[in-house]
């Protein structure tokens, strides 16, 4: 009798460790299991920025309760940004690269990071200066009380504290 207990006993304790382990190993080692959370965001960073940014739009849209006409020449200045900023996308595809490439090397090299910096200084400033003349025709198509709403909801926005100090 005691030794069947026994042969139980220890049966049981080898099916929970082995249980236990193998619950581990399916869930990564950590013991929580993200199956359903992992499968949410299986490859869908890349297009939540695309569909976050219409969201946006959408919502900001609403906000300002922008016309018919407004949305239109809105669209139409993104389209445009769009287009020139794709040949800009490019070149800075390149700096991306090499920017990378430096920050994986053991030391630091300061002064080839200044150069590289330097070297690409006129595509940024083009990137720039095509985010704000696209700022600058959005603000255009806005009645006055649409701008004013604008201002006060940039200045309240979680996002852009630093800007409102």
């Amino acid at each position: 009798m005691k030794s069947k207990l026994s042969v139980l006993l220890a049966s049981a304790v080898l099916t929970l460790s082995l249980a236990s382990t193998a619950a581990l190993a399916i869930n990564n080692g950590d013991g929580v299991n993200n199956d359903r959370h992992d499968a949410k965001h299986t490859g869908n960073h890349q297009h939540k920025s695309k569909r976050g940014m219409k969201g946006d739009f959408k919502r900001m849209a609403k906000y300002l309760a922008l016309t018919d006409e407004q949305r239109e020449q809105a669209k139409a200045i993104n389209k445009t940004a769009k287009t020139s900023g794709l040949v800009l996308k490019e070149s800075m595809q390149g700096f991306h690269q090499q920017r990378k490439v430096l920050l994986m090397e053991e030391h630091f090299n300061e002064q080839a990071f200044v150069d590289l910096q330097s070297q690409y200084q006129d595509i940024i400033a083009q990137k720039a200066l095509i985010k704000a003349k696209k700022e600058h025709s959005f603000m255009m198509i806005l009645t006055e009380a649409q701008k004013e709403k604008m201002q006060s909801h940039q200045k309240h926005d979680g996002r852009r504290k630093h800007l409102a100090e």
